[in-house]
C-alpha cells in the first residue's frame, strides 16, 4: 500500500489522552495531537499495524475517510454517498476497493451537539448513501453484516458536521485475550496499563499488588518490563480483511523487538477473595506469566513485601464499585512510607476523597472513569 499519509484517530477513555499521546511520540508516530477522547496522528497502513499491535492505552485506531456538513438525514446521505463514488483512495487503498459491494459493512453512529440525535438513524442514511452510490456504480449493493464484517464503519456526528471513519481494529484493543476470569469490578486493560506508564516505572526490581483482584494491574506490568505487545494474543483484526493487506509486512512488524527494561521481572498480588486469586492466577497463566508470579492470600497491609525497590500498585475498593473502607487511604499512605521507601507506586483512586487523604503528595493526579465511576490516578515517588 502506498499514497499520501492517512489521517489516524486512536481513540482512548477520557483522562489518557496524554499518555496515548506520549506512546504514539515513542513510537515514532507523525503530527501527535491530542483532543478529547483521542490521539490524532499521521501515517500509513504500516503504522496503522503497528499501532494496533504495540498502544496499551487506546480502544481504537481509525482511518479518517471523509468529514462533510451534515444537519439532517438528506445530508448525511449525500455526504455517504460521495465517498463511495469518489476516485481518491487512502494510503493506496481505493474507494472502488473499499466500498465494492462484495464486501460486508457494518456502520456504528455517534451523535453530539447535533440536530440529528438519534444514532439508528445517522447510521441508516450513512448506510442509506452508501447502497444507493454501490448500486449506482456497480448496480448492486453491499450486504450490511451485524457480526463479523468485511468494512466497519464509524460516524461521528458533532455539531452537524459528520466524519466517516474505518475501524481497524475490530474488537476494542483493551480485549487483550488473557482475562479468561474476573474478579468483582475488574479494572480494565487499557486503565491498568495507563496506571503502569504514569507511574514513570523503568521496568525494574518487583511488582506488588496488595490488593490484586484478577491480576489485570500485575500482568500489565509485566508486559511492560518485558517487552510483550498488548496484542499478542489476538488472533484477528479488522485490517486483515481490508483491500490490500500485506500479510508479510504484519508478520515483519509483529517480529520487531519491543525494549524490555525488566526481564527478571517478578510478579507478588495479594487478596483477602481465594476467589479472585484463582481468577488471577487464571489470567496470569492465560498471559505467559504464572511462573514469574507468587500469589498469596491476605491483608495488603499485613504483607511483607520483597526488597525493593520496585512498582506498588494498588486499586482499592471505592464508592459504588465496592464497599468502601473509610480508614483506607491513610492506611494506604502509612503502608507506602513505612514499607515501600524507594519504591514508584501508583494508586487509582476513587470515591468521594478521589485519595485525598492518604497523607502524601502524588506526582500529578489524572482524572479517568473506572466504570461509570469517576477515579484518578495518582503516582508517587516514595522517598
Amino acid at each position: 500500500m502506498s499514497g499520501s499519509p492517512l489521517h489516524l484517530v486512536a481513540t482512548c477513555a477520557l483522562g489518557l489522552e496524554e499518555l496515548l499521546a506520549g506512546e504514539l511520540a515513542e513510537l515514532g508516530m507523525a503530527n501527535v495531537e491530542a483532543q478529547r477522547g483521542a490521539v490524532l496522528f499521521r501515517g500509513a497502513w504500516p503504522e496503522v499495524w503497528r499501532a494496533n499491535w504495540r498502544l496499551r492505552t487506546a480502544n481504537r485506531v481509525l482511518v479518517k475517510l471523509a468529514a462533510w456538513p451534515a444537519a439532517d438525514g438528506d445530508a448525511l446521505a449525500r455526504g455517504a454517498e460521495r465517498s463511495v463514488e469518489a476516485t481518491r483512495s487512502w494510503g493506496g487503498v481505493k474507494a472502488a476497493d473499499l466500498f465494492h459491494p462484495e464486501s460486508t459493512f457494518r456502520i456504528h453512529a455517534t451523535s453530539s451537539r447535533s440536530q440529528v440525535t438519534d444514532t439508528r438513524w445517522v447510521g441508516m442514511r450513512v448506510k442509506d448513501g452508501i447502497v444507493d452510490a454501490q448500486r449506482r456504480r456497480y448496480g448492486k449493493r453491499a450486504s450490511v453484516a451485524k457480526r463479523d464484517p468485511d468494512v466497519q464503519l464509524r460516524v461521528w456526528l458533532y455539531e452537524d458536521r459528520a466524519t466517516l471513519l474505518l475501524d481497524t481494529s475490530g474488537a476494542p484493543l483493551d480485549h487483550r485475550g488473557y482475562r479468561l476470569e474476573s474478579s468483582e469490578a475488574p479494572v480494565r486493560e487499557q486503565l491498568a496499563a495507563a496506571c503502569v506508564l504514569a507511574s514513570g516505572w523503568d521496568g525494574t526490581g518487583p511488582v506488588v499488588d496488595p490488593m490484586c483482584g484478577s491480576g489485570t494491574l500485575l500482568a500489565e506490568a509485566a508486559a511492560v518490563a518485558l517487552g510483550l505487545a498488548p496484542g499478542r494474543l489476538r488472533e484477528e483484526w479488522a485490517f486483515e480483511k481490508l483491500p490490500g493487506f500485506d500479510r508479510a509486512a504484519w508478520k515483519a512488524i509483529q517480529a520487531e523487538p519491543i525494549p524490555a527494561p525488566g526481564p527478571k521481572v517478578t510478579l507478588f498480588g495479594v487478596d483477602l477473595s481465594s476467589e479472585a486469586l484463582g481468577a488471577a492466577e487464571t489470567n496470569l497463566m492465560a498471559a505467559g506469566l504464572s511462573e514469574r508470579a507468587l500469589l498469596t492470600r491476605g491483608d495488603a497491609f499485613e504483607f511483607a513485601p520483597p526488597p525493593g525497590p520496585g512498582l506498588l500498585l494498588i486499586n482499592p475498593a471505592y464508592g459504588e464499585r465496592l464497599v468502601e473502607d473509610e480508614d483506607q487511604w491513610p492506611r494506604i499512605g502509612d503502608l507506602m512510607k513505612l514499607h515501600y521507601k524507594g519504591w514508584k507506586a501508583v494508586v487509582l483512586a476513587g470515591g468521594e476523597s478521589r485519595g485525598k487523604h492518604i497523607g502524601l503528595r502524588p506526582e500529578r493526579r489524572i482524572p479517568v472513569k473506572t466504570g461509570p465511576l469517576d477515579a484518578r490516578i495518582l503516582p508517587f515517588d516514595i522517598y
